[in-house]
């Protein structure tokens, strides 16, 4: 048995506008309500500064839209929490059993100051602010806007500055058995369920971003004939930026994007099982051939919020359709409701290493589903489509995974290549051949057909017909949209399309081959050289096809850039002694 904590640190700094951020767009030096961004130069020679133009003047021009943030530097951190306990019984001669038992604490996020707030969805919503910024002032247009659509400012040392509740009873059963049917079979199986509490999710959504720790202050000119200027009433010269306070009291919350983490947090947990049977055929060769599974539960996942409740026709403002429509629509939310499943039938031959050969071929046919995605990148299978649409169920959007690969062939060994004396022996050859098949991909609808709401294309013929190459991928005449959403609230969810991942991308081929030989200096003493070439065919793998507009013909799914790296050669020595 065993326990470990752990004290996760992760301070960074990513301020919207640190130093500001100023415009000049030419609306000035143009023609009125016909803005020239080719004269912006000499709309910026026209901004003033107070000490030389005291008291300004209002027809000189001036930046038309300046933008400042605090420096937003944030000290998160989270603690963990585990202990296991495992042992062994032999049952008899022909059966082995391991089992064991693990528990896993997972943290919230914090942070040191408790510098953070979280937007709770609710029912009822809630805008959760820890107790000792209490004091903090707040717009005026904040809280009028929190009032008006219906969200609870709640201050509160409850939760810590997590602020939410995390499961404590992650209690992880795991076993697994060996039984020797005959002399050379051998039949394995086993069972585990793992937590991933530490989902790496970059610093989006990060609670320490939420107003009113994180905010920014934009001042715009209200035309283009009216000079831009601050609270106070002075112009917006080339030092406004030293004469801002950041006050957030002065935040318009007008569209305001909020933030937020589930607060009955559920930590993302995998069950795992698989069924092994190895033989041995040959002398030193051995065949195993297995079924390995998982499926994953209560998955992090980017939902979003205050996202569209209905299926809206293109073209709708979707503003007045989201749950808080004076807040930014699809701010920022995780939530534990993804899943995953994983089937694979995996197969591998051995040679143990004897007579100067060894080597492994495995081959798998695998399949991984999900409709979480990679908290970061998602690869190339898209996100949501209706996640808060009434009556829509997010299991419509599970689909083949970005890691997915139904074909994976690795070949691998080493040869000690006859040959004796100091020139021909002490040879030696190792290689790796990889085939992967592709990786999944999503082509959404074009255009949109709806408002708020994504759109997966439907497949109406063979993706991979016609010319299939580097300048089109894909057939464009296989894919085709739905019919858009026709009313407001339509219960009719065909608009959204198809199923997701419909194609698979193009395949990864690799040889690495290495040759080296060894010369015997004296007693253990041994001096090697080596050759190495990655990618000795020098055969390109390309990323996913680009461009997947499929009404253009023309540039659909064309291929620009490599997965893998060129034909590269290394040389190298050592010694050993």
């Amino acid at each position: 048995g065993g326990y470990m904590y752990q004290h996760i640190f992760f301070g960074w700094t990513a301020p919207p506008y640190a130093r500001g951020e100023y415009y000049w767009d030419g609306r000035y030096t143009s023609l009125v309500n016909q803005t020239d961004t080719s004269t912006a130069r000499a709309h910026f020679l026209l901004s003033q500064i107070p000490s030389l133009v005291p008291g300004g003047v209002d027809s000189l021009g001036g930046m038309n839209d300046i933008r400042v943030s605090p420096f937003g530097d944030v000290d998160s951190f989270r603690t963990y929490h585990g202990a296991y306990a495992q042992d062994s019984w032999r049952v008899s001669s022909y059966l082995t059993v391991n089992y064991g038992l693990r528990w896993d604490y997972f943290s919230r996020e914090e942070e040191r100051q408790a510098e953070q707030a979280n937007m709770v969805p609710g029912p009822p919503a809630q805008y959760l602010i820890p107790s000792e910024w209490r004091t903090t002032p707040l717009s005026k247009s904040f809280v009028d806007n929190m009032a008006k659509d219906g969200i609870d400012l709640v201050y509160t040392d409850e939760f810590g500055s997590g602020l939410g509740k995390m499961p404590k009873t992650n209690f992880a059963p795991r076993v697994d058995a060996a039984y020797q049917l005959a002399e050379k079979y051998v039949l394995r199986t086993g069972y585990g369920l793992f937590y991933g509490g530490f989902e790496n999710r970059g610093g989006n959504p990060s609670l320490a971003y939420n107003y009113p720790f994180q905010y920014t202050l934009i001042y715009q000119s209200p035309n283009d004939v009216a000079a831009n200027r601050l609270g106070d009433g002075s112009l917006v010269g080339l030092d406004a930026r030293n004469r801002i306070v950041l006050d957030p009291a002065s935040v318009n919350a007008n569209g305001l994007t909020l933030r937020g983490v589930e607060f009955d947090y559920k930590t993302p947990r995998y069950h795992s099982y698989n069924l092994t049977l190895q033989t041995e055929v040959l002398s030193n060769h051995s065949i195993e051939v297995g079924y390995v599974g998982t499926r994953g539960r209560h998955l992090e996942t980017f939902t979003g919020m205050n996202n569209v409740r209905m299926l809206l026709p293109p073209g709708t403002n979707p503003q007045p359709y989201v749950q808080w429509p004076d807040f930014a629509r699809g701010s920022l939310l995780v939530r534990t409701v993804g899943v995953s499943s994983y089937d694979s039938l995996q197969t591998k031959f051995e040679r143990r290493y004897h007579g100067g050969l060894q080597f492994l071929l495995s081959y798998t046919l695998g399949t991984a589903k999900t409709n979480a995605g990679d908290s970061l990148s998602g690869g190339g299978v898209g996100g949501l489509r209706a996640p808060d649409v009434v009556g829509w169920d997010l299991a419509n959007d599970v689909g083949l995974s970005g890691f997915h690969t139904k074909h994976a062939f690795v070949f691998s060994g080493n040869y000690d290549l006859p040959g004796h004396g100091p020139v021909l022996g002490g040879w030696r050859t190792n290689w790796v051949f990889t085939v992967y098949s592709g990786q999944a991909q999503t082509i959404n609808c074009t255009p949109a057909t709806g408002s708020g709401t994504g759109c997966y294309a439907l497949v109406v013929g063979d993706p991979y017909a016609g010319s299939h190459n580097v300048d089109q991928f894909y057939n464009p005449a296989a894919f085709a949209n739905p019919n858009p959403v026709a009313t407001i609230g339509q219960t009719d969810f065909s608009p959204l399309g198809g199923q997701r991942s419909q194609v698979t991308g193009p395949p990864l081929r690799q040889l690495d081959l290495g040759i080296a030989k060894q010369i015997r200096i004296s007693g253990q003493r041994q001096f090697e050289v080596r050759a190495e070439a990655f990618n000795l065919t020098n055969t390109p793998a390309f990323n996913l096809p680009g461009s997947l507009n499929f009404l253009d013909a023309r540039n659909f799914a064309s291929m620009t850039s490599m997965r893998n790296a060129p034909r590269q050669f290394q040389l190298g020595a050592k010694i050993h002694w």
